[in-house]
């Protein structure tokens, strides 16, 4: 490489050099994907191959290719050729979502309409007609996503019924890690205060949440599309929950019958 004056440069002087910023280059050191040295006092060192390493997958990555994509041909897992086979298809794909957006578009420029006028019905119609045409049209669900965060997080009991987040993920994640601790402590307490007392009243609650975490959310976006089928998982789901509780519960009393 002409542009190497040195063997070794400095995160900051490959930032400046290929106009990468350095928290890109960190994020693909954090994947893994490149791997400089350190110095003797820990700063990051990187050779003619790694900044050209660089320049690879940055190339990649500018052609939309994933990278976890990246990651496999560097590890030799697959070759290149397959995975710009791969590539190509969902550039094609893409394409052709954008080519019935594209029609669309210069219909309405066309028409010269006016968002206080057009008419929707017909858009409405000409979007479903070309969707069944097979011609696509880009996906929605990021909307569904970005705009119900908060219903997401009231499903989940950190924000009101207005949806004002009343406390963000990682409060909510100490809320119920708190209220865990709390659960052991009680049953630490009750049980004659034994450690093994502690660790079941705090993994019973524990599993609980998790069981809810896993299964809440897509089970709320089932009930955006078919609430009746939500409604009747969610009743089964809360059935097998208390059914759980019971056993659990009879088991214990037995025990301490039995004792």
């Amino acid at each position: 490489m002409k542009c190497l004056r040195r063997s070794k440069m400095t995160i900051k002087e490959v930032e400046q050099m290929l106009d990468v910023p350095r928290a890109t280059i960190r994020f693909y050191e954090k994947e893994k994907l490149i791997r400089p040295e350190r110095s003797g006092n820990s700063y990051r060192e990187y050779s003619e191959e790694d900044v050209a390493a660089l320049k690879k997958i940055v190339i990649l990555r500018k052609i939309g290719m994933p990278v976890s994509d990246i990651k496999e041909l560097l590890g030799k897992k697959v070759s290149l050729q397959d995975m710009l086979a791969k590539n190509i298809v969902s550039i094609e794909e893409q394409m052709r979502e954008l080519e019935g957006a594209l029609k669309v578009c210069k219909v309405m420029q066309n028409n010269n309409e006016d968002i206080a006028t057009f008419d929707e019905n017909y858009y409405w119609e000409e979007i479903r007609t070309e969707e069944k045409a097979g011609n696509k049209f880009l996906e929605i669900i990021n909307d569904v996503v970005k705009f119900e965060k908060n219903v997401i997080f009231e499903e989940f009991g950190i924000a009101d019924s207005e949806g004002n987040l009343i406390c963000g993920p990682k409060e909510a994640v100490l809320r119920a890690f708190g209220l865990c601790v709390f659960a052991g402590f009680v049953w630490f307490f009750f049980e004659g205060m034994k450690w093994e007392a502690f660790v079941e009243g705090f993994f019973w609650p524990f599993v609980c949440i998790i069981i809810s975490s896993v299964f809440g959310l897509p089970l709320y976006f089932l009930g955006k599309k078919h609430p009746k089928a939500a409604e009747i998982i969610k009743k089964i789901g809360i059935g097998i929950v208390i059914a759980f509780v019971v056993v659990i519960f009879g088991i214990f009393i037995i025990d301490k019958i039995s004792k």
